[in-house]
């Protein structure tokens, strides 16, 4: 490996440094690069297809580049400080990870942040208070950028749950696999910032006590609606909660909880999902309603109707988001509690090994 050189750099530095290629290291408002991504050889299936093969992609073919001339908003790190983020692998979009260090050890996006923020947190370098009083504030890990179409997701069965992308087996006709790929959003880019909250977990085994369906077995996934530029993939920060959205996907309750970065100048007008302009609530919706018809299936349907149907009552307000968002907590706390189902569910969480 290069050996790495650190140095203040500005917001608009580090965009262009992810542009680049670089690999991006951020440690509260300190950031470090290193050289570019490593060069990996192309994937090749266990039986070599002789007309076709994965050929490596750089990242940006699939996660789109963050561009420099966007504003980097502030905002509130989730963890205060001792902790870095690195992206490993730019160069290759199947290799490519982000992974979280504390206090110079590995540590996982899913088990080591909370699930609540502090009220005293990282922000561009200086500890500073952060009031949630007007609002719930949770600890956010973004896994997909706003207007990419990258399928990536926090590692469940990955030692310390890194982010990558999830994978997809190309089959031929007689559905022998010839080689992986990265998967990806045919229904085109993310409208909003996607990713989930730690040390939350939607229970499979259990009914969810709102729709009465078990849960996807995800950590509960998140969106932010902030315009501007937020940190990138794998670095947490600190959301205001807005409200939810119940998709039921597969016969499973998936939970879209709808929030704002909470340094974002928005944030302190809105408070609830009924602050949120309609269009942005409509592009939510309609982009969970019309994903899955992008790939031949049947549009998404959503509580209480179980229908495609748009209207006020699909939407969760802040109060009844919360309490969502605990119940999902408290599933969690028992999970790591029952080592035995752990490793039946095949998760990866250090205190049971």
């Amino acid at each position: 490996m290069a050996p790495r050189s650190v140095r203040k750099m500005t917001k608009a530095k580090a965009l262009a440094a992810l542009a680049a290629g670089a690999a991006l290291v951020m440690q509260g408002g300190l950031c470090e690069t290193t050289a570019g991504g490593n060069e990996t050889e192309a994937v090749v299936p266990e039986k070599k297809c002789e007309t076709c093969e994965y050929v490596a992609a750089p990242l940006e073919q699939y996660e789109g580049i963050s561009d420099p001339a966007v504003e980097l908003l502030d905002f509130v790190a989730a963890l205060p400080g001792g902790f870095a983020v690195i992206q490993e692998n730019l160069g290759n979009a199947l290799d490519f990870a982000s992974v979280l260090q504390v206090d110079g050890a590995p540590a996982s996006y899913w088990h080591d942040i909370p699930t609540y923020a502090n009220a005293t947190s990282m922000k561009d370098g200086n500890l500073t208070t952060h009031s949630n009083e007007t609002g719930l504030l949770v600890n956010f890990v973004p896994e997909i950028r706003r207007g990419a179409i990258g399928k990536l997701e926090i590692i469940k069965d990955l030692e310390n749950n890194p982010v990558k992308y999830d994978r997809k087996t190309v089959t031929d006709s007689a559905g022998n696999a010839l080689y992986e790929r990265p998967r990806y959003v045919a229904y085109g880019p993310n409208p909003f910032t996607y990713g989930a909250i730690p040390q939350t977990w939607e229970n499979s085994e259990e009914p969810d006590p709102v729709t009465g369906i078990v849960g996807d077995n995800d950590p509960i996934d998140a969106l932010d609606i902030s315009a501007g530029a937020v940190p990138d993939i794998g670095y947490p920060y600190v959301g205001k909660v807005l409200g939810a959205l119940g998709l039921i996907d597969d016969n499973e309750t998936d939970w879209k909880v709808v929030m704002i970065n909470a340094a974002d100048p928005k944030a302190a007008e809105y408070n609830d999902i009924g602050d949120v302009p309609e269009d942005t609530k409509e592009a939510i919706f309609t982009y969970f309603r019309d994903k899955p018809v992008a790939v031949g299936d049947a549009p998404g349907v959503f509580w209480p109707e179980l229908t495609d149907a748009y209207g006020d009552g699909v939407w969760k307000n802040a109060e009844e988001t919360k309490e969502i968002i605990q119940h999902t907590s408290d599933a969690y706390a028992a999970l790591v509690q029952d080592c035995a189902k752990v490793a039946d569910l095949e998760f990866a969480y250090a205190g049971c090994t």
